[in-house]
């Protein structure tokens, strides 16, 4: 039965930080922190599938040492085991005998599979005649954070362990005197003196001098007596004594001492019949099973024991290569959040240099000079974490999420690696670096964080495999089969289908919590505070329409576009690459506004001149806008923008912004726009906290005509310069409800109207909207949102324009949605009376606040996986390709290389011992004890082979023959054949 050991030394402290990770989650609302847990939960599940695989794969068949043995002698112990799958994994035994540990030991060699034999150095069991054994292995698969038991009974033996021979012998009854053999030894009064005879030594009954032949032969002659048994020793021993171990120590001493003194010996218990000891052997059985002790220990009911976290892992040794290894698994997430934090170059390698100095103590050191080692663990941390922290960034505690926690766990973690000496704390050690890439998957968002991941995984499952993989016997020399390289890759994308399994029931994270809102400003570059508009560098923006009809870029729109400017003339679009400029963490996409236009002049849009309320950071409150309705219970939509480039002082936001946390004054316009006192430099990031307006189509359709209720004159105004024609067509588009005519307005526009760049520019004194409808029908977002907006208002319906940027793609690891350049975008808001303003654009895949999909973060990945496998198959098949032609490349190499370095005999070698092994051989015995592992039909064709291959190695008379060779590799190919494991079936 396979039951829990307990935790390996250091794995809570893992599950600690699986913990805190997810604390971390609900904190930043990190998408990639939730793919951390979901990762963390699927190494949890595999370490308990390997631990209970590994420990299945393992039958302990049989245990053989001595016959006979003394309590307290060092003793061997054979243990013979079956592998019948590979378990690539440790396995620890321990040999019990009347519940005490007699031997303990590693039985297995990683990746063995077939029967094997260990000796495992141990000691006797207590006295007694034991012939059942109790034998308890363990193991944790290869991740070692679980350790899981079997237990078996096996007979053996018998086994009999006697007592020491006590100093004082028992009660002994002697009869019959010595009769001499030899004539020459007697013990009879007067007898010694008449022959000369006298004792050699006081204490000597064996040995005599014999005085006449020394005084003949003028040296010492000593005779040993040789005498008939016919003195009767009886040994009384006795029953119930209070130390029967004493007792029988006692008999042993006076059996051995009359079997010395060649008398006929026996042992009597109490009154009944002596019984004969011949040897000492029976000396040593008869005191093994004199008076057992009886044990009286009961094992308690599981209720009577003490709740306490036990730790079974065997030993707690670490090798100086995985000291290395967690060194570098915990450097790994240092520089991957350093970098996104502002430090350089210099900064990640004084960090990294730390590091090192850690792993080099840690490996040169040991357990030894423990204080010295911690003093200079706490030193060069303190160093690390005073380089690191700015402490006159630590002005909130928002400020300290980011400009001292982080610092503080990089100097945490470089203090435990001078602690990384044994399992539990390297242990500990990986647990504070994958904390440590928890943290740095909530801080990063840029298109390297799926990479980092990736590798910084790697590395600490790298290195919580060496940290297990330390005290086995080394695997013997083998070619990794097909079927195992199978079986990983299997277990890889189970594994990797198990991640997915679970992030498909989670739902994308709706952002950080409320107390944690992100917001810092990289450089502070006031504006000149009056609610203007500000370029990047902080300069007023001078921006206005151009007066001819030749295009022009604005003069201080965000990376050249128009729409940014207190003016916006609808001929202009400015020229916009594919750099990224914004990066949103929300769970949905929608249309970051920036600006809003009510006046339009039949060519050029205006912002309103009301500046509006100004508010002091850094949580602001904002109130309604003009034509906000309040919602109730509205959903709470949180998005966190972070500026990939220097951006001007205008907010981006979602509609229906209540909440902004930026530290600086905002000026909260009338029209919903929001502008700072600073720019926002490259890498700085505020937070949004909007409501959602709920709407949905059937919601706004339910609204009618909205033009019958009425409308403020300034959002139904049109210019004077409005074509017939273009009221017309407003008028053919009209329907029931002003959902569906903005519906069929946007349906004629995309049967009629073609997306195209470089549009004509109407002449001087043409009205816009109408040559782009009838004339050029050609044209971009700000055309198409201008015409919306005018046949909207010619219809009674309050429409304005709005300007920003949508999303264009997902990242869908870092959870974030990329505004590029080239997403800079205009679209028309029209106000109903049940949501307030709902932006429309039918180029624009933004859906209803009311009917966005709530995604799960598996589901997202699911299909960026399926839409990249989709988009580059080819390149895929290709890679895979090559990558097979590389690795069959590489075996034959290496299969050159080592004909070339062996020889082909040597090869023949390597294959003969590769099999034995498989059969239970030891790869450093002979090859005539290997050859002997084959059984019949085997054993004469293993014979022939082992003396062919012993022939060409150590013969000086060996001549190489192609045919000998030939004939010996056949008979190899035989041996592996027969020799490989039987397929099981189940």
């Amino acid at each position: 039965m396979t039951r829990p050991a307990g935790l390996a030394p250091g794995a809570s402290a893992l599950i600690a930080a699986w913990f805190a990770a997810a604390v971390i989650a609900l904190l930043t609302g990190a998408t990639a922190v939730v793919i951390v847990l979901a990762v963390g939960v699927v190494v949890m599940v595999v370490a308990l599938i390997s631990g209970t695989h590994a420990i299945r794969g393992v039958r302990i068949d049989a245990i053989e040492t001595r016959a006979a043995a003394t309590v307290g002698e060092k003793l061997q112990w054979h243990v013979r085991s079956n592998i019948t799958r590979p378990t690539n994994a440790e396995v620890y035994a321990e040999v019990r005998v009347a519940a005490d540990v007699v031997a303990a030991g590693w039985v297995t060699e990683t990746g063995r599979v077939g029967p094997t034999s260990t000796v495992i150095e141990g000691s006797t069991p207590p006295r007694g005649v034991h012939s059942i054994v109790e034998v308890r292995w363990f193991t944790a698969g290869g991740i070692g954070l679980l350790w899981w038991r079997r237990t078996a009974f096996v007979e053996f033996g018998p086994l009999a362990v006697a007592p020491v021979a006590g100093a004082a012998g028992a009660v002994v009854a002697r009869s019959n005197a010595d009769v001499s053999v030899d004539g020459v030894v007697g013990h009879r009064q007067g007898r010694d003196d008449v022959d000369g005879v006298r004792t050699w030594r006081s204490g000597d009954e064996v040995n005599a001098v014999h005085w006449p032949s020394t005084v003949r032969l003028r040296e010492l002659v000593v005779r040993e007596r040789h005498r008939e048994r016919n003195e009767q020793w009886t040994v009384q021993a006795h029953l119930g004594m209070p130390e029967p171990d004493e007792e029988a120590g006692r008999v042993r001493h006076s059996l051995e001492e009359g079997l010395a003194n060649g008398a006929r010996v026996s042992v009597c218990i109490g009154t009944g019949d002596p019984e004969p000891i011949r040897d000492k052997a029976d000396v040593s059985r008869w005191c093994a099973a004199f008076d057992p002790r009886q044990s009286t220990a009961t094992q308690p009911h599981w209720w009577q024991r003490a709740a306490r976290l036990t730790y079974a892992e065997p030993t707690t040794t670490l090798r100086p290569r995985s000291r290395w290894l967690v060194a570098a698994a915990g450097a790994t997430p240092v520089i991957m959040l350093l970098g996104p934090l502002g430090y350089g170059p210099l900064d990640i390698a004084i960090v990294l240099a730390a590091f090192a100095v850690g792993a080099a103590v840690s490996s040169s050191l040991g357990n030894r000079l423990r204080p010295v080692r911690q003093l200079v663990g706490i030193i060069t941390a303190a160093l690390v974490g005073g380089w690191l922290v700015d402490v006159e960034a630590i002005t909130s505690v928002i400020a300290s999420l980011r400009f001292l926690l982080p610092q503080l766990l990089v100097a945490l973690v470089v203090m435990q690696g001078f602690e990384c000496v044994d399992r539990r704390s390297a242990r500990v050690s990986l647990s504070c670096a994958a904390l440590l890439t928890a943290y740095s998957a909530g801080v990063r968002v840029d298109e390297q964080l799926g990479p980092w991941l990736v590798v910084a995984g790697l590395g600490l499952w790298v290195a919580l495999r060496s940290v297990q993989q330390t005290n086995a016997p080394a695997a013997s020399p083998r070619r990794q089969s097909r079927r195992g390289l199978t079986t990983r890759l299997a277990g890889g994308l189970v594994a990797a289908a198990g991640v997915l399994t679970i992030l498909a029931i989670v739902p994308v994270p709706r952002g950080p919590a409320q107390l944690t809102l992100p917001s810092w400003l990289e450089e502070r570059r006031p504006t000149n505070g009056e609610g203007g508009l500000a370029s990047p560098d902080g300069s007023p923006l001078l921006g206005g329409a151009s007066s001819n009809g030749e295009r022009t870029d604005s003069t201080g729109g965000a990376g050249g576009y128009p729409g940014f400017s207190s003016t916006m003339d609808t001929s202009l679009r400015g020229d916009l690459g594919d750099e990224v400029v914004l990066r949103v963490r929300a769970p949905y996409p929608d249309f970051w506004r920036g600006q809003t236009f009510t006046r339009f002049d039949g060519r050029t849009w205006s912002v309103d001149d009301d500046i509006g309320r100004r508010s002091v950071g850094p949580e602001h409150r904002i109130t309604p806008s003009y034509g906000d309705i309040e919602i109730p219970n509205a959903d709470t939509f949180i998005q966190t923008f972070y500026a990939e480039v220097d951006l001007p002082n205008i907010i981006f936001a979602a509609s229906r912004p209540t909440q902004v946390l930026l530290d600086a004054a905002l000026w909260q316009r009338a029209d919903g726009a929001l502008r700072a006192d600073v720019v926002l430099p490259e890498g700085s990031a505020y937070t949004v906290v909007s409501e959602r307006s709920g709407a949905t189509a059937q919601g706004l359709r339910a609204n009618g005509d909205i033009a019958r209720l009425g409308s403020p004159p300034e959002l139904v105004e049109i210019p004077e310069s409005t074509s017939d024609r273009t009221l017309r067509l407003a008028e053919q588009l009209a329907q029931p409800s002003t959902y569906d005519t903005i519906l069929a307005i946007e349906q004629w526009l995309s049967e009629n109207i073609s997306y195209d760049l470089d549009a004509p520019v109407p002449s001087v004194g043409d009205d816009a909207v109408d040559h782009f409808l009838f004339q050029s029908k050609l044209g971009f977002c700000e055309q198409i949102a201008t015409a919306t907006a005018i046949m909207l208002r010619s219809l009674g319906v309050p429409a304005r324009v709005a300007t920003g940027y949508v999303p264009s793609d997902r990242d869908e690891v870092a959870g974030v949605w990329i505004s590029r350049a080239r997403d800079a975008h205009a679209w028309v808001e029209v106000r109903f009376p049940s949501v307030g303003w709902v932006a429309f654009d039918p180029t624009a895949s933004v859906p209803l606040a009311g009917e966005a999909d709530e995604s799960t973060v598996g589901g997202d990945l699911a299909r960026m996986l399926t839409e990249f496998v989709s988009d580059h198959a080819a390149r895929l098949a290709l890679i895979a390709l090559g990558a097979g032609f590389a690795l069959a490349l590489v075996r034959r190499l290496r299969r050159w290389y080592q004909r070339r370095r062996r020889g082909r005999w040597g090869v023949l070698q390597d294959r003969f011992v590769a099999a034995a092994v498989r059969r239970g051989g030891s790869p450093t015995t002979s090859n005539t004890e290997l050859a002997a592992v084959f059984a019949e039909p085997l054993t004469d064709v293993a014979d022939i082979v082992a003396t062919t291959l012993d022939e060409s190695a150590f013969c000086d008379s060996w001549t190489d023959d192609d045919f000998r060779f030939e004939q010996t590799a056949g008979s190899v190919r035989t041996l592996e054949r027969l020799s490989r494991p039987a397929r099981r079936i189940h």
